[in-house]
């Protein structure tokens, strides 16, 4: 083959490869599901519904699957292509130890303890977790440009989540996926204040909670690339940051705004240089340094705005935060707060009899409800791991955890501690809780386990 045809099927299929692959984390990270929603359009495919071993809102909904369905498939013939067209040139690499490991330990685990049969169970698990390993090699392995793209999902979550909060109903959007939401409705989440129950919102998503840990996590992603704007990028991520922070102040997640708050504060630390490079001497820190920054705030105009509306809602609607943080004592709040208690202990139950093979992934719900039959999720990962996987599970993910918090220069440091921040309250992020959660956790996963950006130069 000639040399110059090698090379532009090679640039072909680069430039596919990534386009689909962006496109897939675009789409997967703004449909909630895949009876609803983009997914559905202009249907090729249509299955009936009551239909043994599917998806559970499959097994009562007719299925129809778009040319859309069909991106994951597309996206992975390219990255195939490019591989074979371009193998001498790019050696496969499967990142960190200290992240490969653990988290090919708990996919065992996971996988052999699935059924070897083909049911709702092991379809969702399956899927799970071939999109977070899919994320994260791509990633290692071709570092695409996610900017562009997580702003874009964060404007779109943000735009839906603060318009459903203002109308304080759904937008009437279910072509894009989005639910039906009426405060008035029980088990629509809502906040009581003022007295009235306010919607909180679920943007494109299944849960506030979801929605929040979302907006938290690609907030801190992209937040590097938001304070080394210059220009007409400015502009474009002044956009991004003030939908962002709105979009995630409406859902009213405690361990969302925790998370971020936490992660903000950990940039800091790190813009500041508290944390020394490598290339460093330890405590090279000083005080010019702020000065510096602060001197040339016209260069973070991005943040200024974005904290001003941010501050601005948190003014006009502090009652409505207060019943979140301080006035527990609502029936909303309380009955909040014993249900967590209840359902840790009941995870502890299930980790006493059960504690070297746990009750199998996805098997949770089933397994605490024939403790209790009015049990929930339990809003921890830690726990939620050691109840499905056993206590060797748990030692994986306590592993996992810890070796990403122990790159403070890799590009994902911040935004795996506001992950590690929100397991701590709830399992929005755990990789098999839903494709949002799959996704982005094999994006953060690659995230920590890169090596550190170049250094810039600053005058």
């Amino acid at each position: 083959m000639p040399p110059g045809t090698r090379s532009s099927k090679a640039t072909l299929a680069n430039q596919a490869k990534e386009i689909l692959f962006l496109a897939f984390v675009t789409l997967s990270l703004t449909t909630p599901s895949v009876v609803r929603g983009p997914f559905t359009w202009l249907p090729l495919i249509r299955v009936p519904g009551q239909m043994p071993g599917l998806l559970p809102t499959i097994q009562e909904t007719p299925l129809n699957l778009g040319p859309l369905a069909l991106l994951p498939g597309l996206a992975l013939v390219a990255w195939a292509l490019a591989r074979a067209v371009e193998r001498p040139a790019l050696p496969w690499s499967w990142g960190r130890p200290g992240i490969s490991l653990p988290l090919a330990g708990m996919t065992l685990l996971m996988v052999i303890g699935l059924k070897p049969t083909i049911n709702r169970r092991t379809l969702l698990t399956l899927l799970a977790l071939g999109l977070m390993w899919w994320g994260y090699l791509f990633v290692i392995n071709e570092r695409p440009r996610l900017t562009v793209p997580l702003s874009l999902i964060i404007v779109i979550q943000s735009a839906v989540a603060v318009g459903q909060f203002a109308l304080q109903r759904e937008l009437g959007l279910s072509w894009l996926g989005e639910p039906p939401l009426d405060p008035q409705l029980s088990g629509t989440c809502v906040l009581l204040a003022r007295g009235q129950r306010w919607l909180r919102a679920y943007g494109l998503g299944g849960h506030p909670n979801l929605l929040g840990a979302l907006l938290s996590v690609l907030l801190l992603t992209i937040i590097d690339d938001v304070a080394g704007a210059r220009r007409w990028a400015q502009v474009w991520f002044t956009l991004v940051g003030s939908a962002g922070l709105l979009g995630l102040l409406t859902t009213f997640s405690r361990s969302a705004w925790l998370a971020f708050g936490l992660g903000i504060l950990f940039w800091l630390v790190r813009r500041l240089r508290i944390v020394s490079r490598s290339d460093e001497q330890p405590g090279s820190f000083r005080l010019q340094q702020v000065s510096q920054l602060w001197r040339r705030w016209r260069r973070y105009t991005q943040f200024i705005i974005p904290m001003i509306l941010g501050l601005a809602f948190l003014f006009s609607f502090h009652d409505l935060v207060a019943s979140r943080f301080l006035r527990l004592e609502t029936p909303i709040e309380a009955r909040s707060i014993e249900d967590r208690q209840v359902d840790a202990n009941l995870a502890l139950q299930l980790i006493e009899q059960h504690p070297w093979t746990g009750v199998g992934v996805q098997n949770y719900l089933p397994a605490v409800r024939a403790i209790e039959p009015d049990s929930r999720a339990v809003h921890n990962v830690i726990l939620l791991a050691a109840a499905e996987l056993g206590l060797l599970g748990a030692a994986l993910w306590l592993w996992l955890a810890v070796s990403g918090l122990t790159r403070p220069l890799a590009p994902g440091w911040v935004p795996w501690i506001a992950m590690l921040t929100v397991g701590l309250f709830d399992i929005a992020l755990f990789p098999t809780n839903s494709w949002y959660a799959a996704v982005l956790f094999g994006l953060l996963a690659a995230h920590v386990s890169l090596p550190p950006r170049p250094r810039r130069q600053t005058p």
